[in-house]
């Protein structure tokens, strides 16, 4: 068979135990099901998988079910993995959602997905299934980390996912324009990417792009599931607005904020307020900032002791 022949190829390579698959579907069962593109083929040479036992796993035909709309996701659950669970979509390209509900493409196709994963966590695991000496005390070595996700790249360019990654990376090595310019691929390629329209929000408010930041932020805020997330999205849009001296986008931001969660400004208030305890100004002016973006009589309080708090800490 002509599809998945990468898969193949890597199951090939492993010791049995380490991956499980099912058997091929009849062609009656499939023709029964609405699926999406590449599903079907999956399904003719396997039902379902499980692969370095049971670290990603693809349901079988029987539990590719429709994902509920209310949890903001569609298409058919496909299975899970250790960034949450697996979605495709109608048009065969798969998501990861976590436990916030946010989703992001990592699959342009299954079959790309497949062999992105396969890749990545062969970098990870011995033919016989032990892991090789690859950790260190933080986790996965850094260097072997930038190798799967240029492999991933590499092998699924179309997914948003790896660049997101690649934009972590390059951030935390203080690379912001590597950062940026893989940002921004990422929400060309799916525009509910709420994490990466997140960090372009950072990145562009710290740079002092307010209009920007502040347009990033609602994006991000749209594409995440109402609740705190969602409200602290909408209220960094909100003081990207005021920084710009925006009011009108200030107002509407906040009222998004409000609407995602109504006991957010009081919230990040007592926040606030516990940092300014502990001495921590800074933060303490981070958290009642981004309260006075809503509501701006209620948070000003805060904004001025911790401004004072902050002085006198630097007068010290």
């Amino acid at each position: 068979m002509a599809f998945f022949d990468r898969f193949r190829v890597e199951l090939g390579k492993y010791e049995e135990g380490v991956h499980d698959v099912g058997e091929p579907v009849d062609d009656k069962r499939i023709a029964a099901r609405v699926l999406p593109p590449g599903l079907g083929d999956f399904y003719r040479s396997w039902d379902g998988a499980r692969l370095f036992a049971d670290t990603i796993v693809i349901a079988p035909l029987d539990g590719a079910r429709p994902v509920d709309p209310g949890t903001g996701g569609g298409g058919l659950f496909l299975g899970e993995w250790p960034e949450g669970t697996l979605e495709i979509a109608a048009d065969g390209r798969v998501r990861s959602r976590g436990e916030d509900g946010a989703a992001i493409v990592v699959g342009s196709t299954l079959e790309k997905l497949l062999a992105a994963l396969m890749a990545r966590e062969g970098m990870l695991v011995e033919r016989d299934g032990e892991f090789k000496d690859v950790f260190d005390e933080e986790g996965i070595d850094e260097r072997v980390r930038d190798k799967q996700t240029r492999a991933a790249l590499k092998i699924d360019p179309d997914a948003a996912a790896w660049h997101l990654e690649a934009a972590e990376r390059a951030f935390a090595d203080g690379d912001d324009a590597a950062a940026e310019a893989a940002l921004a691929r990422a929400v060309a390629l799916d525009e509910g990417a709420g994490e990466a329209w997140a960090l372009l929000g950072a990145l562009q408010r710290r740079s002092g792009r307010l209009g920007a930041a502040a347009a990033s932020w609602a994006r991000a805020a749209a594409a995440t599931p109402a609740g705190p997330v969602r409200a602290e999205r909408a209220a960094e849009a909100a003081r990207a607005a005021r920084e710009a001296g925006d009011e009108a986008a200030r107002a509407e931001h906040a009222a998004a904020a409000r609407a995602a969660d109504g006991g957010a400004v009081a919230r990040w208030l007592d926040e606030g307020r516990r940092l300014l305890d502990d001495g921590d100004a800074e933060g303490a002016l981070n958290r009642a900032t981004l309260a006075a973006a809503v509501a701006p009589d209620e948070a000003e309080p805060l904004v001025r002791d911790a401004r004072v708090r902050g002085k006198l800490k630097t007068l010290r």
